[in-house]
């Protein structure tokens, strides 16, 4: 809606811009006769009129109409709107876009005895054709007037707009769309019936053109004749349209509602359109027709639009970050520089850390599903455990009094380490004041001990079984004939 907001002054100098050009229609409105509403008068001959509504034109006016009627014996029609007369000379550039379509697209000249001019401007003019000068005719000219069918078209395409997603997606539409279809397009729906059998697709594009053509031709002609039809052929329209309906019918329930979601896109977005169509129609003055127009498109296709723009973004950036990975590749990376802690500042997170664990030790602790029970018989002392749980201390005095002797200013650590590194500091600078030989050192030095391990003691099997009476004794080995020489 932010996005929208902006949009509105520009929107509001067009609508100034096109009213001026509307008011300016290159007519001389001092060779025009003014009319009022409600009023009746004789003329002759072809003329120029003009209806002012008197005052300003109002937000209810946008639907308003007023009525013109001309009564003759002979053919006598009123035409609206007039021919464009300042195209030679125009005063702005919309003027100009004006004419440009005017030339190609004509806009449909209505030539009829009763019509529904719509206020356009705070001065409308029309003009009445006759075949001769002499031709005398009534013209009567009604007042201003809410147009019903003008708001019913301007409500219906706003709830085709809004409601195209759900309209579009409900079987009572779909089988009403197939059967109005049927009946009215006849080819186009029996070509949309046989597409599968159709072999290449520009076939079916082609039968599809041909059966649109032929259907709006058919339906040209049923308007042009449709009183003789009524009148004289009812029973056979009456019989066509019961035999394509249920026909239509019968197809749309063997199909069944269409459930592709690219379809049912393609059907909202036509009725989106045939809604804004239904609302160019039903409001009649121009400036806040093209307003609205152009409010719908923006609410159509702004969230679209950032969305691309956010895609585009985000592809732009990734091609961004691509780039700068591969230039990386050729840089000489550099090592972070890493901080090493001090003593102080370690033993201070060293507390942090270890005061949080023990927070979240006795909360685990303290849980109702956690098996205190056995967690108690498995401890040597349960009494330490039960006041570590009421926010007692993790380790006794005693503990804490050997700690301190051990690690604190003054402790067994730190002698220990002063006392090493200051005999080890005696030794280096000592150098060659103790000028001893190895034969000496090797002499002087107390024995080492030997490192190598011992050879494993065997000791002999013991026999499993019990011992029996009968004893066993070893037989003497038989002696080499040497040894007996010797013996």
């Amino acid at each position: 809606m932010r996005k929208l907001v902006a949009f509105m002054p520009v929107l509001a100098l067009l609508c100034a811009s096109w009213q001026s050009a509307e008011g300016n229609q290159g007519y001389s409105h001092g060779d025009c006769t003014y009319v009022k509403g409600d009023s009746a008068h004789e003329y002759s001959g072809s003329r120029c009129f003009c209806y002012s509504t008197g005052t300003v034109i109002k937000w209810k006016d946008i639907w308003s109409t007023f009525k013109v009627n001309v009564t003759s014996y002979n053919d006598v029609f009123v035409v609206f709107p007039m021919e464009t007369g300042n195209c030679h000379h125009p005063d702005d550039l919309l003027t100009v876009i004006n004419c440009f379509v005017e030339h190609y697209w004509p806009s449909t000249i209505q030539r009829e005895k009763s019509l529904d001019i719509p206020l356009v401007d705070e001065d409308v003019c029309f003009m009445t054709k006759s075949p001769r000068s002499n031709t005398e005719y009534t013209l009567h000219v009604s007042n201003k007037r809410l147009n019903r069918m003008c708001f019913l078209l301007f409500v219906c395409g706003l709830v085709l707009f809004f409601g195209a997603g759900n309209i579009c997606r409900s079987p009572l539409f779909f089988y009403t769309t197939g059967v109005i279809l049927g009946v009215i397009a006849t080819f186009v729906f029996l070509t949309l019936v046989l597409r599968n059998f159709i072999p290449t697709r520009g076939l079916f594009l082609v039968l599809l053109g041909a059966g649109s053509g032929l259907s709006y031709m058919g339906i040209q002609k049923v308007l042009n004749e449709w009183d003789d039809i009524v009148t004289e052929h009812w029973m056979e329209l009456l019989v066509y349209v019961l035999i394509s309906g249920l026909f239509s019918f019968a197809v749309c329930y063997k199909h069944g509602p269409i459930t592709n979601k690219h379809t049912l896109n393609f059907m909202t977005w036509c009725m989106q359109v045939v809604g804004m169509v239904l609302v160019y129609y039903g409001i009649t003055f121009p400036p806040a027709c093209y307003v609205l127009i152009m409010f719908l498109l923006c609410w159509k296709i702004l969230p679209l639009a950032w969305s691309l723009l956010h895609l585009i973004w985000s592809l732009l950036m990734w091609i961004r970050s691509l780039f700068f990975s591969f230039l990386g590749l050729f840089r000489r990376r550099k090592r972070p520089k890493v901080r090493l802690l001090t003593e102080e500042e370690y033993r201070e997170q060293g507390e942090i850390h270890t005061r949080a664990s023990l927070d979240e030790l006795r909360e685990h602790c303290n849980r109702p599903g956690f098996p205190a029970w056995d967690t108690v018989l498995r401890l040597r002392s349960p009494h330490r455990y039960a006041e570590f749980l009421r926010s007692g201390s993790h380790i006794t005095q005693e503990e804490l009094q050997n700690h301190e002797n051990q690690y604190g200013l003054g402790g067994a650590y730190y002698e220990n380490l002063l006392f090493n590194s200051s005999s080890s500091d005696t030794q280096s600078h000592r150098g060659e004041a103790e000028d001893n030989s190895e034969d000496e050192l090797e002499r002087n030095s107390p024995p080492t001990q030997n490192n190598i391990p011992s050879p494993v003691v065997y000791t002999p099997a013991v026999c499993p079984y019990p011992l029996s009476d009968v004893t066993y004794t070893p037989q003497p080995e038989p002696m080499d004939p040497e040894d007996q020489d010797f013996f």
